[in-house]
Order: C-alpha cells, then structure tokens, then sequence
C-alpha cells in the first residue's frame, strides 16, 4: 500500500531529479527540516505544535525524496544508507524529545519528562535493531514488510502484517492531526508505550533471522 507521503513527494523528487541534487544533500535537507520542527515543538504552544508539525511533514516528504533519487539517478550507497537511518533517528528520537520539553514547559508536571524519556528509548531500541538488520544485509522493517536472507523463504505471521500497518510512512500526518486538535500530550503518551510495543514486536518478528537461527 502506497502511503500518503509517497504520493506527496512525487513532484519534489522530480524537481531533485532535474535540479542534479546528489540523495544525501537531500537526506541532510531533510535532517534540517527534522531540526527546526524540534525546535518548534520545544515551545509549547498550540502554533508552535502545528508549525513544527508542518516542518515534521515536510521532514518525512523530503526524507522518501532522497531514497527515490538515489534509485532513480543509480545512485544508491551504503554510506547513503546508512546516512539516511542515522537522520531518520535522530529526527524521531528528537521530535519525542522536543514535544515531551514543548508540553512540560505549559503543564510542569513530573509525569510528561517520563513520558518523554519512555518514547525516546523505544525509538532509539528500534533504530538498534534495525542496525542489526543493515550489519545482517537483511533490509528495514520499518520501511515495509521485512525482507529475508536471499534463499529463504518466509512464511506471512500476524506479527508480519502488524508491522505492516505500522510501517506505513504517514506517522507525520498523524502528528500533524493531534496538533491541529491540541491533543499532542496524547500523542505523546501514545508514542511512550507505542515506541516500546513497535520495538518488541520487531524483536518478534525478526528474532530468528538477527540471531542466525534461520
């Protein structure tokens, strides 16, 4: 399934395939994006929710921009790779970051820094198990449905479509749409137990293979 932002960042990618953009200028592009919605989101109000939400968006239209470039110029490498996960990382783990010190400065209470910290580890898990599938050659599960060894064939589980719907790139709108209704402490919560969950049942779905049992 082709997600919403694949489709919005069709015309960016042809205007970077015109412009002769290398992919990992656009990866860094991206990045910035990914720094100023941080930003915005430290200042806890409801526009600086919404505006950092924008800068959240655009961050994820940009970051599919950079894969779709590359794959189109004949221009994919490792280091852009890995280039690529580390500011997807970064950016997420920030954003939680940014959102939990946005909302502590309006609301003071001891629960939101917890809230924070309890998101920002289960993002930052899930970037480490991912990075034992990069080192495995064994591809991005949260990019789609995990990919297996060449010569093995992998047998579809309920884990395997639960990370499907999970990995559909639109978690952007997602966060735009709880800044539009003021709702980001929700998010944030959600994203505390959410970030964790997602990482177990990535450890789940793709214990065997990390661990070279199949």
């Amino acid at each position: 399934m082709r997600s919403v932002n694949r489709i919005l960042s069709t015309p960016f990618t042809g205007f970077f395939i015109r412009s002769g953009l290398h992919p990992n200028w656009i990866t860094l592009l991206s990045g910035a994006a990914g720094v100023v919605a941080v930003l915005l989101f430290c200042f806890g109000t409801k526009a600086g929710f919404i505006l950092g939400a924008v800068f959240f968006e655009l961050f994820y239209i940009l970051d599919n921009c950079d894969g779709e470039v590359a794959r189109a110029k004949g221009l994919s490498t490792r280091f852009g790779s890995w280039l690529d996960t580390l500011v997807d990382y970064c950016v997420h783990v920030a954003a939680f970051g940014g959102i939990a010190f946005g909302i502590y400065r309006t609301t003071q209470s001891p629960l939101i820094p917890i809230a924070g910290i309890a998101a920002m580890i289960g993002i930052f898990l899930s970037f480490f198990v991912v990075v034992l599938q990069k080192t495995k050659n064994y591809g991005l599960a949260i990019h789609g449905m995990p990919k297996t060894p060449k010569g093995v064939i992998k047998k579809i589980n309920v884990f395997d479509k639960l990370i499907e719907m999970l990995s559909v790139g639109d978690f952007s709108i997602v966060v735009l749409l709880f800044a539009l209704f003021g709702k980001m402490e929700l998010l944030l919560w959600l994203a505390a137990f959410g970030a964790n969950l997602f990482c177990v049942v990535l450890l789940v779905v793709n214990f065997k293979y990390l661990t070279g049992q199949e």
